[in-house]
């Protein structure tokens, strides 16, 4: 039996989030109108639940809300309040989309490109 390795950098957290999204084309008007339900994440990137099927190499603007996590131990995430929030802004690149069992979901893989840090006025 064969067996395909693991291609990923970065450990995946299975943890449910909401996230606010954009497609990055439309950056001057961004809204962040659109939600999905992230299914995991890690460093390298997340994967997240869409009502709409989005094309490989598509670049979407990210809006994550780490507001109710708990750390523990030694495991940290950097998130940089900004006004009593922690929020990040993130840019992603679709790197698979697939259909789900459930009629307009789709799973959808996405690649972190950049973070977008916020400037305080």
């Amino acid at each position: 039996m064969k067996t395909t390795a693991e291609r990923r950098k970065y450990d995946r957290l299975e943890k449910e989030l909401v996230l606010r999204y954009a497609h990055f084309d439309d950056l001057p008007h961004t809204d962040f109108s659109k939600e999905g339900l992230v299914l995991d994440i890690g460093g390298g990137g997340l994967r997240f639940l869409s009502s709409e099927k989005w094309m490989k190499n598509d670049q979407l603007l990210m809006e994550l809300d780490f507001d109710k996590w708990q750390l523990d131990g030694l495991d940290e995430v950097f998130i940089e309040e900004n006004e009593g929030s922690r929020c990040l802004k993130v840019v992603g690149t679709v790197m698979w989309t697939v259909e789900t069992l459930y009629d307009g979901q789709y799973e959808v893989g996405l690649r972190f490109t950049a973070a977008m840090k916020t400037e305080k006025s």
